[in-house]
């Protein structure tokens, strides 16, 4: 009997694309997209287990690039092309609302500290208890770890629990502890899902 639900943050209750805001952010800066997107390959893995900040990261691009726009300015200009650049999945934040008055209801996400700060501003993850993030707690999926961190948070055994994800890889892992998953495509097809699941 499923009991609760954890639901992946990019690609599921939010629409975002990097690749898409470091094409805005090389254009505004008038720099080379390309050599952007591999400075930001090279450091991604520490900015998303959290021992990279954005700022740091900013820092290194106003180096590379030989920027005259300081770390700070570039941080807020970050921080304006990932809003202008994030649509939030509102139908399933209103589904997700519903969700709460009969399941646990968690949220897992490799993420930036900017964007969880953002998201955080935002009030999303009001939503959801309980919320790791990889750049609070030093793991990112598809670590098994971050799994069973959640699991263990939301006080459940992995066979209660059904998994969201747009990425299959995450989707294998969650399997291993039980979980019934569900790879998001899109609302449709997983409002279908959940009511194949008997979800309410």
């Amino acid at each position: 009997m499923i009991k609760g639900i954890l639901f992946d943050l990019g690609g599921v209750v939010a629409f975002n694309h990097l690749d898409e805001q470091l094409d805005h952010m090389a254009k505004e800066l008038k720099i080379d997209a390309d050599a952007l997107r591999e400075l930001e390959k090279i450091e991604h893995e520490k900015l998303v287990l959290g021992k990279l900040s954005v700022k740091e990261f900013c820092s290194s691009i106003r180096n590379k690039f030989e920027l005259e726009k300081d770390s700070a300015t570039l941080v807020l200009i970050w921080e304006r092309i990932y809003e202008e650049t994030t649509d939030l999945n509102r139908d399933l934040v209103r589904r997700i609302i519903e969700l709460k008055k009969i399941y646990k209801v968690g949220l897992i996400s490799n993420i930036f500290d900017i964007t969880a700060t953002h998201h955080q501003r935002q009030k999303l993850f009001y939503f959801f208890k309980p919320v790791i993030l990889s750049c609070r707690r030093g793991i990112a999926k598809p670590d098994i770890k971050m799994f069973a961190t959640a699991i263990k948070e939301m006080e459940l055994k992995g066979k209660e629990v059904l998994y969201i994800d747009d990425s299959e890889d995450h989707i294998k892992v969650a399997k291993e502890f039980g979980m019934k998953t569900v790879l998001f495509e899109d609302n449709t097809k997983l409002f279908k899902e959940l009511k194949k699941l008997k979800i309410k």
